[in-house]
């Protein structure tokens, strides 16, 4: 998407193309919680695109690509 905004999905690393979900597990969706995720780092953030590396409880490890709502969204669920 670019220019039209964040993807709202694993870019790289574990779980590929997975689209992102802050509380329900459905198909090719990740479940992102405090629970799941061991650590989280802001890689980038440009014009509402946000790019963020989480490593997991079990050690995978992906990169995020998300917007500036579920960006805050997810933030909030991980603190």
């Amino acid at each position: 998407m670019g220019i039209l905004g964040a993807k709202n999905k694993v870019i790289a690393g574990d779980y590929i193309g997975g689209k992102i979900v802050l509380s329900i597990n459905l198909g090719n969706m990740i479940i992102l919680n405090k629970k799941m995720v061991a650590a989280h780092k802001i890689e980038s953030e440009v014009k509402g695109n946000h790019k963020i590396s989480v490593t997991f409880a079990d050690g995978r490890k992906s990169l995020l690509e998300l917007d500036d709502a579920l960006c805050t969204a997810l933030l909030a669920q991980l603190f």
